[in-house]
């Protein structure tokens, strides 16, 4: 590096020095700044994606159990838990017994579809999922208490205290027909997830008052484990033991679409922008040739004084290299800048009917980074190759002679 310290002296004075023609100066600039602007553009769209990522993996696991077995007659409940104790162990860090059903809840004429989960009330509001689970009211009374979500409060309107008509899936058939069965519920709580489908759809009634009014149409054991990402392993592990006569979900089965979408949009986003940084470097191309014809006066001089095509090659490499170097560092810089401020303070509002959180979610990641940054690299060397190679071509006679 010592040797090639007067090509790296005279590369930085061919970028920097204010002499240069306006027009080549401003090609730079230009060049530059688009540099800048497509690096740090990538930089931030992998923080979003991987924040997005991140923040529905954090719901999933948190909101949902990672394993789940449904069963039937309730009397096979204890055995499974037996089984779950010996074959988890230490893995094992809740197990809790639910049963749901679909129905149909109608306030002031207005219809909604909701999933009425019963679940241990207590247990579930301790989830770090929710934002908040509230139990505002007791419920010892004959009316059965309900926990309903924030999205369907605001949609209806509804107050603590109220009480809603629920039609359930069970009910009679009749000469004329099936009648659902209707059953009072009344508002005791209320939660908030960050979930739109949850936050809607979803209605937690205390299990022990479930079993009194409805017949069971389907029991589960909601496991969660220490380490959640063991769960396909686990689960295979327990279908061997329990055998074909219960139905065992893990959670990375019901979300493997989801994260198979979200990877593919990084990576579909990820070719994108990096054309895009291709075609900024493009321009860093076009400057270096200008620069390249600005200088050839120069190059025939050097070349007459006794400089090697190899030493005019790297002059123009390395010009090319920090000019294109410059933007990839800045564009890095600027991307994460931007990322961590708008992680810190969030100010991208999103529509919670689409998106399972308020804002914007952002995370930087080292490994994204580092990736940005040598194939931004990689680019700006290739960028830098072709306008060094044609000033070492240059033949010093005739440019002499033509000047």
């Amino acid at each position: 590096m010592i040797k090639d310290s007067w090509e790296i002296w005279l590369a930085l004075k061919y970028v920097l020095s204010p002499k240069r023609e306006r027009f080549t100066g401003i090609i730079s600039l230009i060049a530059l700044i688009g540099v800048i602007i497509s690096v740090g553009s990538l930089t931030m769209v992998n923080a979003v994606i991987t924040g997005f990522k991140e923040v529905l993996a954090e719901k999933i696991l948190s909101l949902n159990p990672h394993l789940s077995i449904t069963f039937y007659p309730p009397q096979e409940g204890s055995k499974i838990l037996k089984i779950l104790k010996e074959h988890l162990g230490p893995e094992l860090r809740s197990v809790q017994l639910v049963s749901s059903q679909q129905g149909l809840i109608i306030k002031s004429g207005q219809p909604v579809g909701i999933i009425l989960k019963a679940v241990d009330l207590n247990q579930y509001k301790e989830e770090k999922g929710f934002k908040y689970f509230k139990i505002e009211q007791s419920y010892d009374e004959e009316v059965l208490p309900i926990i309903i979500g924030a999205r369907l409060k605001e949609k209806l309107g509804i107050q603590i205290g109220e009480t809603l008509n629920y039609f359930s899936i069970q009910g009679y058939y009749t000469p004329f027909g099936f009648f659902p069965k209707i059953t009072n519920l009344k508002v005791v709580g209320f939660f908030e997830s960050g979930i739109y489908d949850y936050d809607f759809n979803l209605i937690f009634i205390p299990l022990e008052k479930f079993t009194q009014k409805f017949n069971f149409s389907n029991l589960s054991l909601e496991v969660k484990l220490r380490d959640p990402f063991k769960s396909s392993e686990y689960k295979g592990e327990l279908s061997k033991v329990l055998g074909y006569n219960y139905f065992i979900f893990d959670w990375q089965e019901w979300n493997r679409n989801l994260f198979a979408a979200l990877k593919m949009e990084k990576l579909g986003l990820f070719i994108v922008l990096t054309l895009m940084v291709m075609v900024s470097l493009f321009t860093i191309i076009s400057a270096m040739i200008m620069l390249v014809s600005e200088k050839k006066t120069d190059i025939a001089i050097l070349r007459a004084l006794g400089a090697s095509s190899k030493s005019i090659l790297k002059i123009f490499f390395y010009a090319g290299f920090l000019l294109s170097g410059t933007g990839v560092f800045f564009g890095i810089l600027l991307g994460s800048i931007i990322s961590l401020l708008l992680s810190k303070y969030p100010v991208v509002k999103l529509p919670g009917e689409v998106y399972p959180v308020e804002y914007m979610p952002i995370s930087l990641q080292y490994l994204d980074l580092l990736i940005i940054g040598m194939i931004a690299i990689i680019i700006s060397l290739l960028a830098s190759l072709y306008p060094a190679k044609k000033a070492s071509s240059f033949k010093p006679a005739e440019i002499l002679r033509r000047d």
